[in-house]
């Protein structure tokens, strides 16, 4: 016969696992997008994915872009897809600076990829999404 601990942990383990179940889908009213970001030829390291939808009273959907590829859930419809990449940049300050050592992210795309984007996506799309990116 199990003892009271036992009951409680094989409850507890349950509860979890139905938790975990539904990490990877997507909220009720959202579709999962997924795709990549080439910068130069090259995978962007670190930025954002924003897909902004025409309806103003509709939110945007911000994805992280790590290493390149971007996931998550987006409300469907069509959206411009502004895109922004940043560099880990250290201040430029005496030693003796309170500041002295902070870091920030530096914007290194070009406005035409984010506030003046002109790329547009109806989601869900058909597949995996990809966007190759160009400084010069």
């Amino acid at each position: 016969m199990p003892t009271q601990f036992t009951q409680t942990i094989v409850v507890v383990l349950f509860t979890c696992s139905v938790f975990l179940c539904g990490c990877d889908s997507a909220p009720l009213d959202r579709v999962i997008v997924e795709g990549t970001v080439d910068l130069d030829g090259t995978p962007l390291s670190s930025g954002d994915v924003t897909f902004v939808p025409q309806d103003p009273s509709v939110q945007a959907d911000n994805l992280k872009v790590i290493d390149g590829v971007f996931k998550g859930p987006v409300i469907p419809g069509a959206k411009r897809v502004e895109i922004r990449g940043y560099e880990e940049v250290v201040a430029d300050l005496p030693a003796d600076s309170p500041e002295a050592g902070t870091s920030f992210k530096k914007q290194i795309l070009p406005a035409k990829f984010h506030s003046q984007s002109e790329l547009v996506e109806t989601i869900p799309s058909p597949g995996p999404l990809s966007y190759t990116v160009s400084t010069n």
